[in-house]
This record gives C-alpha cells, sequence and structure tokens, in this order.
C-alpha cells in the first residue's frame, strides 16, 4: 500500500449519520463554546455571531450530503485549517507574554477557525463526535478567563448539549437502542458524588507562573490632579468622596477612601461584589495608610507624591523617608490580581508590600507610606496585578522582637516615625487605661494581644453608632462612653492606646478578603468587606497588621473545606421546624404514590402474588412459563391438601382473567379466607412437611361446570378457561 492509499483510506467517509438529534447536539456545543468565548471577551461580537452562523450553516449542508460528501471540500478546509494554524503562530511573534490574554484570545479564535471549517464536512458519526469533542477546547478556553458563576450558565448548557450528544450517539451505535431514564438519572447521580468528592478532597490552589499578569484600563479616563485621590473637589464624576453627614457615602459605601477618614460618621456597607482578587495567600489588601490624628479623623501623610513611569511592570520603591528595618528576613512573594466589578477609588489596593505592579497606565504614584495611586478612573472590568513581598513572622518570633522601636538612619526616617506616635492632645485617661490593661506585659507583641482581647470583651461592634457630641473627642467618648462602634473606632482607640505607651502606630483603610469561590479560586469582596485596621512598627519585621474586630486567615482554604463551610452555614441558617414539616410530607407524598404504583392494578394480580410469596416461603417459588393453575395444583399435592384450596383460587383468578367469569364479591371474600387458613406455608393447618388440612369448602371445580357456590350461598354461572 502507497502512501496515496494511505491517505485514502483515512480520509475515506464512514457511514453516512442520519441522527437528526445528534447533530443538533454537537451544533449546539460547539455554539455554546463560541458564545461562551464570547462573553469572557476572548471573540468580539462579529466573529462570534459571523462563526456561529457558519457553524449551523456548515452543520445543515453536511446533513444535506451526508450520504455523498463533497470530495473537493476536504482539500479546501484543510487549507483553512492550516492558514489558522499560520496565522496564530504569527499572532504570538514578538510578543512579550506578560499577560495570558496574549495566548488565550488567539488560542480562543484558533480554536473557533477549526470548528467552523469542520463544520461543512461532518457526514458521519466519528465526524461529529470530533465536533463535540473540540467543543470542550472552547469550553477550556473560556474558563481560564471566568471570574464569576456567569460562566456556570454556559458551562450547564454545554454540559446539557454534551450528554444529549452521548445520549444520541449510543443510541445510533446501538440501531436504535435506548437508556433507560432510570439507569441515565443514577448515572448522572454518581458521576455528581464522584466529582463533590474529589472537589472536597482538592488541595488549596496555588497562584503561580511569571505569564498570568493581566491588566486592563477598562478605558478608564485620566484624572484630574497629579498623584492625588480624586474625589475633594467634589465633582459627581470622581470615582472617590469624603463621606459628609448628609451626603450619600460612595465606593461601596464605605468612607475611608479619601484624604481623610471622619470616624464620627455612620458606615454604609452593602453585600454587592466590589472587586474579586485570585491571590496566592489572603492578606489586607491595604488602599491607603493614615498617620495623623486629630481627635476626630485621620488624615493622609502630608508628602510629595512619587511617580513611576517606567511602565509595567513598575518596581516600587521604598520611601526615602520610610523607618529603617534591623537585619529584615527574607519575605515570601505574593501575587494578586485585582478584578474591579465596580467603579473604585484610584487607589491600587495590595498586599504588603507591594514590589512589582502590572497596571495598564504610563505611570502610577506612590503617595505616602503604602498609598499607591493610580492616574486613571478604575471602573468595571478593570485589571491589574500586584507582586508584593509579605513578611509575616509568627507570634513567637514577634515575641522575641524587644529591640528599640527603630534604628533610624536619617531626620526624615526619625521625623516620620515620630508622626506615629503623635496625639493631638494628652490623653491621661486612655493612657492610665492602656497601662492597666498591659500591665504585666513585656514585649511589643504581648501588649497588643491584651489591648485586642480587652477589646473583644469590653466593646460592642455596631456601624449605628451614636453621635459624636460636638468638640468630643472620639476615643474618648468610645473608651469612657458609649463604648459602641464598628472597626473605625475600635481601631482608632487601639492606636491611640498604642501611642499613648510609646508604641507606633497608624490607621490602615482597604479590604479584607471576603467569601472565597472554590470554582474560580476567587475571593469575592463585597462592599462590607472595607474595613480599618491598625499598623504597628517592629524594629525586625517592619509595618504588622493587627486586627480587634476580623481575623484573616493564613492560607487560601481548600475547595473541600469551603464547600463544607458553605454547607453548614446555609444549614445553620435554615428554619428547621418548618423545613421539617416540609420533608415529612414530601416524604409522606413519596410512600404513598410508591404505595399506589405497587399495589396490583387488579384482585387476579393480587391473588395471583399472593400465592407466589406463599410458595416461596414453604420452599418451593414458581418456576418461569408455569401457568398458575400448574402452580397451584403442585402446591396443592406438595401440602397434601385434598380440597384443593389453591387450585380453585386460581380458577377464580384465570376465570376473572382470562374467560368471561368475574367472581362475586362474596366469592373473592370465600376464597381468600380459605387461601389464609389453608396452604403450604401453613404448618398449623397441614403446610408441607406435614399432615393433610382440613377440608376446605372451596372444591376445584372442572373447566365447563359452574362455580360452586360458598357456604351458605347460590350458584354462581362459570365461565370457560
Amino acid at each position: 500500500m502507497n502512501l496515496l492509499d494511505t491517505v485514502r483510506r483515512a480520509n475515506r467517509p464512514g457511514p453516512p449519520e442520519h441522527s437528526v438529534g445528534l447533530r443538533l447536539a454537537c451544533g449546539g456545543a460547539v455554539v455554546t463554546g463560541i458564545a461562551a468565548c464570547r462573553a469572557q471577551g476572548e471573540l468580539s461580537w462579529t466573529v462570534a455571531v459571523t462563526s456561529i452562523v457558519l457553524v449551523v450553516t456548515g452543520m445543515y449542508v453536511s446533513y444535506r450530503t451526508r450520504s455523498r460528501p463533497m470530495g473537493w471540500l476536504k482539500p479546501l478546509l484543510a487549507l483553512a485549517a492550516v492558514a489558522a494554524f499560520v496565522w496564530f503562530f504569527r499572532q504570538l511573534t514578538g510578543q512579550e507574554l506578560y499577560d495570558v490574554s496574549t495566548v488565550e484570545d488567539p488560542l480562543a479564535m484558533l480554536f473557533v477557525w477549526i470548528q467552523v471549517a469542520h463544520a461543512f464536512d461532518v457526514p458521519a458519526r466519528r465526524d461529529l463526535a470530533f465536533s463535540l469533542a473540540g467543543s470542550t477546547s472552547l469550553m477550556a478556553v473560556a474558563a481560564a478567563q471566568a471570574v464569576d458563576l456567569g460562566f456556570g450558565v454556559y458551562a450547564l448548557a454545554w454540559i446539557a448539549f454534551g450528554l444529549w450528544g452521548l445520549i444520541r450517539m449510543w443510541g445510533s451505535a446501538s440501531d436504535g437502542g435506548r437508556i433507560r431514564g432510570r439507569a441515565l438519572v443514577a448515572t448522572v447521580a454518581a458521576v455528581a458524588v464522584i466529582a463533590a468528592a474529589v472537589l472536597t478532597i482538592l488541595p488549596a490552589p496555588q497562584v503561580t507562573g511569571r505569564i498570568d499578569f493581566p491588566a486592563n484600563s477598562a478605558g478608564g479616563a485620566g484624572l484630574p490632579g497629579t498623584g492625588g485621590l480624586t474625589g475633594d473637589a467634589g465633582r459627581a464624576s470622581e470615582p472617590a468622596r469624603a463621606g459628609s453627614p448628609t451626603g450619600a457615602t460612595r465606593v461601596g459605601g464605605f468612607l475611608g477612601f479619601a484624604t481623610h477618614l471622619d470616624t464620627a460618621l455612620r458606615a454604609s456597607l452593602g453585600n454587592a461584589v466590589v472587586m474579586r482578587v485570585r491571590a496566592q495567600r489572603p492578606s489586607y489588601w491595604i488602599g491607603e495608610t493614615f498617620d495623623t490624628w486629630d481627635g476626630q479623623s485621620w488624615k493622609v501623610p502630608k508628602t510629595v507624591p512619587i511617580a513611576l513611569y517606567s511602565g509595567s511592570p513598575f518596581a516600587v520603591p521604598s520611601a526615602a523617608d520610610a523607618p529603617t528595618v534591623d537585619d529584615p528576613p527574607a519575605g515570601q512573594s505574593d501575587l494578586q490580581t485585582f478584578y474591579m466589578a465596580q467603579s473604585s477609588p484610584n487607589l491600587i489596593f495590595h498586599a504588603d508590600d507591594a514590589a512589582d505592579i502590572w497596571f495598564p497606565a504610563r505611570d502610577i504614584y506612590i503617595s505616602g507610606n503604602d498609598t499607591i495611586v493610580s492616574p486613571i478612573a478604575l471602573g468595571p472590568g478593570a485589571i491589574y496585578t500586584v507582586r508584593s513581598v509579605t513578611d509575616t513572622p509568627t507570634p513567637a518570633q514577634l515575641e522575641q522582637d524587644t529591640g528599640p522601636p527603630a534604628s533610624t538612619e536619617t531626620p526624615a526616617q526619625a521625623k516620620a516615625l515620630q508622626a506615629d506616635l503623635t496625639l493631638p492632645h494628652p490623653y491621661p485617661r486612655v493612657r492610665a487605661l492602656a497601662e492597666r490593661i498591659t500591665a504585666g506585659k513585656t514585649t511589643t507583641d504581648a501588649k497588643i494581644e491584651a489591648l485586642i482581647a480587652w477589646m473583644g470583651s469590653h466593646t460592642h461592634y455596631s456601624t449605628a453608632i451614636p453621635p459624636l457630641p460636638a468638640g468630643a473627642d472620639t476615643v474618648d467618648e468610645f473608651l469612657f462612653g458609649n463604648r459602641t462602634g464598628f472597626c473605625e473606632q475600635i481601631s482608632t482607640a487601639m492606636a491611640v492606646m498604642l501611642r499613648s505607651i510609646g508604641i507606633p502606630a497608624r490607621e490602615a483603610v482597604g479590604y479584607v478578603p471576603g467569601p472565597y469561590n472554590p470554582i474560580t479560586d476567587l475571593y469575592e469582596v463585597q462592599g462590607k468587606d472595607a474595613h480599618a485596621w491598625v499598623q504597628v512598627w517592629f524594629a525586625h519585621y517592619g509595618w504588622q497588621s493587627f486586627d480587634p474586630t476580623a481575623v484573616v486567615p493564613l492560607a487560601n482554604p481548600s475547595p473541600g473545606a469551603t464547600l463544607i463551610h458553605d454547607t453548614a452555614r446555609l444549614l445553620r441558617g435554615l428554619p428547621l421546624v418548618p423545613l421539617g414539616a416540609v420533608l415529612a410530607l414530601a416524604l409522606l407524598a413519596a410512600l404513598v404514590i410508591r404505595w399506589r404504583r405497587r399495589r396490583p392494578a387488579t384482585w387476579a394480580i393480587a391473588v395471583s402474588r399472593r400465592m407466589e410469596r406463599a410458595g416461596k416461603r414453604a420452599g418451593r417459588p414458581r418456576r418461569p412459563g408455569e401457568t398458575l393453575a400448574e402452580y397451584a395444583a403442585i402446591l396443592d399435592d406438595t401440602a397434601g391438601d385434598a380440597s384443593r384450596t389453591w387450585g380453585a383460587l386460581a380458577w377464580l383468578v384465570e376465570a376473572s382473567a382470562y374467560g368471561n367469569h368475574e367472581p362475586s364479591a362474596e366469592e373473592r371474600r370465600h376464597a381468600e379466607r380459605m387461601s389464609r387458613t389453608t396452604g403450604p406455608d401453613r404448618k398449623s393447618n397441614g403446610a408441607f412437611p406435614g399432615s393433610p388440612p382440613t377440608p376446605a369448602a372451596v372444591p376445584v371445580p372442572r373447566r365447563d361446570s359452574p362455580l360452586p357456590p360458598p357456604e351458605g350461598g347460590t350458584p354462581s354461572a362459570g365461565g370457560a378457561g
């Protein structure tokens, strides 16, 4: 066999596939994959609509020509496939693979191109199977960019088309065979149970690789100002605005993302998702820090913003006036990608300490310690990535950090640290309270933990804080007045208490991780996750975050742990009594339906089953092909029943089922009474092995004779068997 014959044999069309359902299922799976890629922004509307139309057209043409495939079309489709691969590799030539979409967008286009070309040549079952399998690639490319559960709609539609296609394919391969509904349900249930079990034992995901650094401006326009937070000018178009007692809050309802943080204002936090974050580990995602406290509000440090013009990735330098850490330990790299779901302040959120930033702008600004400012508005769809170098010492390590506050090298650095010890006026009562709480504690960490414990047991968390009296100090009012507040008041009071006993502290605002989605591997940060906490300076570890009102986990949870936690939380929130009543009614209804379905449809069937059960108990089950009369005679002979009780009952059954005689109610009752008191499974009245039973009142009638009457009754007309 030469090469040409081999090629011809490989391309010889298979038997034509006539199943319209199989073709619809395979085409639907491909169309769903294309739509999913469009939903993730990997295809334009023009490409998506055109390709869907071409796939549908190709499937129709292939169906019409399935018995006589167009041989001249194969070379053209092969050339189209080669052209698609050439185009794909040309798209990647010379690219810097910083963004995974650099590969995925052309890859989605390549897969669509192949599916469109293939749709015009699917005459046989094996060709349709390739289309169904190829749609998996489209769904995989779309899933790689999915950041919310909206993708689940496309996944469910694709699974439905795929399952339909597999069922139709099996039916076609088996020449019209059908899968029982019960078997199909059992299979799907088994697959679901196995998938849930696998999801439960999966380890926590790890964000790795040097290619997945996406950045997208989502059309963000430039903002006025140079390196500062916008919003204080009062223009409604600006993304951030300081809170006021009379105006509506912005930025998810949190009041801290501006040049000052007023602790006298109530918070208004919503459940809407503000952003989604994929991170190597959960953390406090800092927006900005405050070091100046005036008794009611925090203010940002007065520094000149540092402009970074290097382009992505921006290398973040240490602030020139930042205190120096003594012998800093090596930190861990932490990659975080932020997907904005709503308009955001022009802050670049990040875990401490930011080292590199992939951001869709030509420049960014460093404004004060740990505050990174964007020059463009960040609306829905904006994406940026930050690599931080985190150093989270253990409590034991912090306990050993007993050195001086810092080893400063310049006056500017000493001044910066002094700002984190400054108070607007003496707080004698606050200092006395802090000293009493921390009495006997010799390390900074021990004092912090003592203050956190006291806050937890002596203060009440509520966003509906009492109004601050005119001229009052927030901390004095909180600690010695109402002791009611939320994260801003509690963290502020703790920062002032620390400063009053000589420990440098500052206020930080940003977000804590929201609910973790094990399907997308993303934290869904909601408006209510906006937060304020305390940062404390350690000589060997720098600024460390402490929170008296929230806890950030140490690592990403595993899918199984998340699933169990969410299920338990759901169960705790269910109303047990109404739910139990509903379940009980549902169970009762199911039992009634099952009983009605299993109940014999006729009297004859009921008696036949009773006879079979009696014989089975006696050790003589009914054999295949054995008539009821034959079986009854064997039971009577085996038991030595001279009255032929079962035979008479079998005659009644056959007369009812096959003849023109319908036994009366009295005849039925009499025969059933005799069958209950005399039979092969009744040892007390002659069941085998044993003596013959007492004579019964129902003799065995001949097929052509009238049925003998029951005791005290009148003869009834018999019927032929």
